[in-house]
């Protein structure tokens, strides 16, 4: 027996809006329910260009991220809990930007990359999503789950020198 796949895209903020989402438009939650398996969300973040890559050393003092100001201003909204999963505990954090040439059009970024977050629905979200539930009790529970989301893949993204952290937050928090 083959199991069919429905893609498509919908416009919502993250992962856990499609379900509410759905149930406006209409499609009974038993129906969504019992037949969504994933849901993925996803925002392009730019590239580094590799040809002007540049790493910074940011410390964390006891005043906060020191080194390059901009970056460090940047690092202090993210979560500690966040930063320490995908920059290390250590009290410096190496970062990296492009700064800017002509393979880039002084931009220091070249392409683009997904920052992604997948939702699998268990079977506590399908009970969720029966109960039709809001899109943050959706997300509690996914996170309960094991789920990743945008912003923790960008900070990964960021950790191997893929994307920078302006633009991570730049995506994520549109």
């Amino acid at each position: 027996m083959y199991k069919r796949q429905v893609l498509s895209t919908l416009h919502t903020n993250d992962a856990a809006g499609t379900l509410p989402r759905l149930h406006e438009m209409g499609i009974e939650s038993f129906l969504v329910a019992s037949t969504v398996n994933v849901i993925i969300a996803q925002r392009l973040v730019r590239k580094i260009c590799d040809r002007c890559k540049v790493s910074f050393e940011l410390t964390n003092t006891t005043k906060g991220w020191q080194g390059e100001e901009k970056i460090a201003t940047q690092l202090a909204t993210i979560s500690p809990v966040i930063i320490n999963k995908y920059l290390g505990s250590n009290k410096s954090v190496r970062v990296y930007q492009g700064k800017g040439c002509p393979v880039c059009h002084n931009t220091g970024y070249l392409g683009r990359v997904g920052a992604f977050e997948v939702l699998e629905v268990t079977p506590k979200i399908e009970e969720l999503i029966v109960a039709n539930a809001d899109s943050e009790k959706i997300t509690q529970q996914a996170l309960k789950d094991g789920m990743t989301t945008m912003l923790e893949d960008g900070m990964n993204k960021v950790q191997r020198g893929i994307t920078t952290i302006e633009e991570v937050l730049r995506a994520t928090r549109e």
